[in-house]
């Protein structure tokens, strides 16, 4: 219930945000996002791992630097700061989890008043889903994709420099960061987009018949990160990537509309890029969804980030008088993601929280 309670008191400022007041709106929404988030206890699936690991992290760089699977240094360079603040463990990693909410939602929602005409829309949307699975699971993904996401004018308007100084950053917090310059460089070359719906199909193809492209690629093997999650699901036998999940199969249909108004879309400041991305992170979820579900899915959620500002679109898709189908969509879509994972998936204990 507390969930829902969130999401309602979320949506009810979003929304008085979207018509007024919007730079108040979005401070209440950090605030309270970032609280809850940032001060919640063992009710996700990696608080567990990350709070032992803020509280025992390397004693110096060189210990951190030869750890024998490699992390990303967000991961010291936060803890160690705190330790300037606190002598208590349990403090260092509570705030460490804290900074990591503060950063993800805020740089998001940031984003969100900067680029989307929606901000009612592209919160729930939001808060719905990649506010759960990120700032609320796996944040340092969590902070990489909000800068990708913030990036997005950078690309609109060719700013290269200041582009790959943000991806930098992003590289700080999640290795996965890679995939925003595989983005980049998928659309610096102006690919047709007939080409790019080729891609989805021999990408659904390649997922049907268990085609393995990281070892067929050799990556397990370039990557020796990539080796290490293949043993360690080995081992756990971890369940098959769902490729036919609903939120795949909204993104999918969402290709499908905007495919056939892309003419008259594309001229929307921002569409022609938020498109794209979302093709390939389809294309790449896909790919990977017969190696590794960690990383398919988790990759498809950092490149995802740009559904927040690409679905509602759809509005413009209507005339004036009736656009209120496309609210409804968005709104509908929302209510789906968030009774999906919270009562479906059962992926969050009853929520608890340290400060309130």
């Amino acid at each position: 219930m507390t969930y829902y309670v969130m999401f309602f008191v979320t949506s009810i400022c979003a929304l008085f945000g979207n018509f007024k007041n919007r730079n108040l709106a979005l401070v209440i929404l950090i605030i309270i996002l970032a609280l809850f988030a940032g001060t919640r206890l063992d009710i996700d699936n990696d608080y567990h791992m990350y709070f032992k690991l803020f509280q025992y992290i390397d004693k110096n760089t060189k210990d951190f630097n030869n750890r024998e699977v490699p992390l990303e240094w967000c991961v010291y360079v936060f803890p160690h700061f705190f330790k300037l603040l606190f002598t208590n463990k349990i403090e260092i990693a509570r705030f460490t989890i804290l900074l990591f909410a503060i950063l993800g939602v805020s740089i998001k929602l940031i984003a969100i008043r900067k680029y989307s005409n929606f901000f009612f829309l592209s919160v729930i949307l939001y808060v719905s889903n990649l506010f759960l699975m990120q700032e609320m699971t796996t944040i340092r993904a969590g902070v990489a994709s909000a800068i990708f996401l913030w990036s997005i004018g950078d690309i609109e308007e060719k700013k290269n420099k200041e582009f790959f100084l943000k991806i930098l950053v992003c590289f700080f917090f999640h290795s996965s960061s890679v995939v925003f310059i595989i983005a980049w460089l998928l659309l610096q070359a102006k690919i047709n987009i007939k080409y790019l719906y080729s891609a989805i199909a021999f990408s659904f193809i390649s997922a049907i018949f268990k085609i393995n492209i990281l070892t067929l690629l050799f990556l397990d093997k370039i990557f020796p990160r990539v080796e290490i999650y293949i043993k360690m699901m080995e081992w756990m036998k971890e369940d098959k990537t769902n490729i036919y999940n609903f939120r795949i199969l909204f993104a999918l249909g969402m290709v499908i509309v905007f495919g056939l108004f892309y003419k008259k879309l594309k001229e929307i400041k921002y569409f022609d890029i938020l498109f794209r991305i979302h093709i390939i992170s389809i294309c790449i979820f896909l790919l990977l969804s017969t190696s590794a579900q960690v990383f398919s899915i988790r990759t498809f959620e950092v490149l995802a980030v740009v559904q927040i500002l690409l679905y509602p679109m759809i509005i413009y898709i209507f005339k004036p008088n009736l656009r209120y189908i496309g609210w409804t969509v968005i709104i509908a879509f929302s209510f789906l993601q968030i009774i999906y994972l919270i009562d479906l998936v059962d992926i969050y204990k009853p929520y608890k929280s340290w400060f309130f």
